[in-house]
């Protein structure tokens, strides 16, 4: 069911994991052998902490149609699940397919990274009071005197999380409407973690597991976020915390300004008009700082720009895009979902700005490929 399939795409992009999980599968309830279903099922799987499952969908994946896709959805759930062979083995599969993918690459150097043998402590000798014999003090304690004839050897202490906080890391990265901050901390509970969001900040607080340090990440964000639309989740390898953006638009980086990095300009005080000048607006706004001797007029030449701007004609595809980006800019969330979802999925031959018609319109078995082509469906 193809609806149910975008439908479930434009759910999973909003965050809506559990939804799109249901449409996902009513997908596959009419569709029960495509490949591609089942490696998105398995993503929204692997958000809502559903490994197992997600190792199931990728597997039903890769039996269907191998693709670089479904191994790394399959290796990236065993990653999860600490099966770092197996995880291993999924990623060296997809290699196999693409051998020049970066993705894949990092996450084989992860698996390695994870399997390297931990650096761990000797454990101080310990004294031995014996019941019947006695051993000289100056002798050196031996394994025999540590444990008990017959009895079970002693076991190395196990490794345990990083208890100082200048260890832990974290990563990010963006959708068009929201952005991902991963703290990467195994085995905290949902009590020793704060989250407290601002306007355009972000401050963690987690206490380390089995000490009493703590961990701090305070940072002043490149754009502004939706204090009420955030969420964080603890899972057994991290902290995820989910932010969406104010402004659907692409961040340069994590850390900025909160303005999308571009600082508001602060005029100097109000300077005395310039002469010959009738206009009352124009004579209130500051004068810019200079060294030249000249005056310059430079509320007339930022008019004189923008009124070029406005009358500067385009023609030709230039006209037409500068349309479109136009209503783009001015349109609601419900009509940008509709711009976006009928150019895609009509292959850039139908542009609605109609959500309520879109959002039930199938326009991939509607559109008709030039004379003498035909459309063809990749990946």
């Amino acid at each position: 069911m193809v609806d149910a399939f975008h439908e479930a795409n434009a759910l999973f992009v909003d965050g809506e994991y559990d939804s799109a999980l249901r449409e996902y599968t009513r997908a596959l309830d009419a569709e029960p052998d495509n490949a591609e279903y089942y490696a998105k099922r398995a993503v929204a799987h692997t958000e809502l902490g559903n490994y197992i499952d997600a190792v199931a969908d990728a597997t039903k994946s890769i039996k269907l149609a191998p693709t670089l896709k479904a191994f790394l959805r399959k290796g990236e759930a065993l990653f999860r699940l600490e099966e770092y062979d197996e995880a291993e083995l999924a990623f060296r599969k997809g290699l196999d397919l693409v051998p020049d993918s970066i993705i894949l690459r990092r996450w084989l150097r992860k698996c390695q990274a994870e399997r390297s043998p931990a650096i761990v402590a000797k454990p101080r000798p310990m004294a031995v009071q014996p019941a019947s014999s006695a051993v000289p003090p100056s002798a050196p304690a031996t394994p025999a005197a540590l444990s008990a004839p017959g009895g079970p050897a002693m076991s190395a202490p196990k490794p345990v999380p990083p208890s100082d906080p200048s260890r832990v890391r974290h990563e990010w990265y963006q959708t068009l409407t929201h952005v991902v901050v991963s703290v990467l901390i195994r085995g905290c509970a949902e009590g020793d973690v704060s989250v407290a969001y601002d306007h355009a900040a972000l401050d963690i607080a987690i206490k380390l597991p089995g000490s009493h340090s703590e961990y701090q990440l305070s940072l002043s964000l490149f754009g502004k976020i939706d204090t009420e639309a955030c969420k964080h989740t603890v899972g057994p390898t991290k902290v995820e915390v989910r932010m969406k953006k104010v402004e659907a638009t692409k961040w340069d980086s994590l850390e900025g300004s909160g303005d999308g990095g571009l600082k508001a300009f602060q005029p100097p005080p109000p300077a005395a008009p310039a002469a010959g000048s009738t206009s009352t607006e124009a004579s209130a706004r500051p004068a810019y700082p200079t060294s030249r001797q000249k005056k310059v007029d430079w509320n007339s030449l930022e008019n004189e720009v923008k009124r070029n701007e406005d009358e500067e004609k385009l023609e030709g595809d230039e006209a037409l895009q500068k349309l479109f980006r136009d209503i783009y800019a001015r349109s609601d969330e419900d009509t940008r979902r509709a711009m976006n979802k009928s150019f895609q999925t009509s292959g850039g031959t139908v542009l609605s700005t109609n959500w309520g018609e879109v959002k039930e319109k199938n326009y991939e078995e509607e559109r008709s490929a030039p004379t003498g082509q035909e459309w063809k469906k990749w990946g």
